[in-house]
C-alpha cells in the first residue's frame, strides 16, 4: 500500500469527528486531506458530511431569522407576569 494512503486512512468514526470539527474550527491541511480522501471512497460518510453541512446551514439560518425578529409580550402576558410577581 502506498505510504501516503496508509497514513491518510481513517475510520468512519474519525471521519465523522473531523467533519464535526470542521463545522466549528478550521481543519489543518493533514486533517482536510484525510477527510477528503475518506469521503471520496466512503459513500456513507460522504452522505453524512453533506447532511451535516445541510443541518448546520439550516440552524444558522434559523438563528439569523430569530435574531432579526423582535420579541414582545402581549399585554395579557405582561399582566400575568406582574400578577405572578406580586
Amino acid at each position: 500500500m502506498n505510504p501516503l494512503k496508509k497514513i491518510a486512512r481513517i475510520s468512519c468514526k474519525q471521519a465523522a469527528l473531523l467533519g464535526t470539527k470542521a463545522s466549528f474550527n478550521a481543519l489543518n491541511l493533514f486533517e482536510k486531506i484525510k477527510l477528503k480522501m475518506h469521503t471520496k471512497v466512503c459513500v456513507t460518510c460522504c452522505d453524512y458530511q453533506k447532511n451535516s453541512e445541510f443541518i448546520d446551514q439550516a440552524v444558522e439560518k434559523t438563528i439569523r431569522q430569530n435574531e432579526q425578529q423582535q420579541h414582545t409580550l402581549t399585554q395579557k402576558q405582561r399582566n400575568k407576569i406582574i400578577e405572578a410577581l406580586r
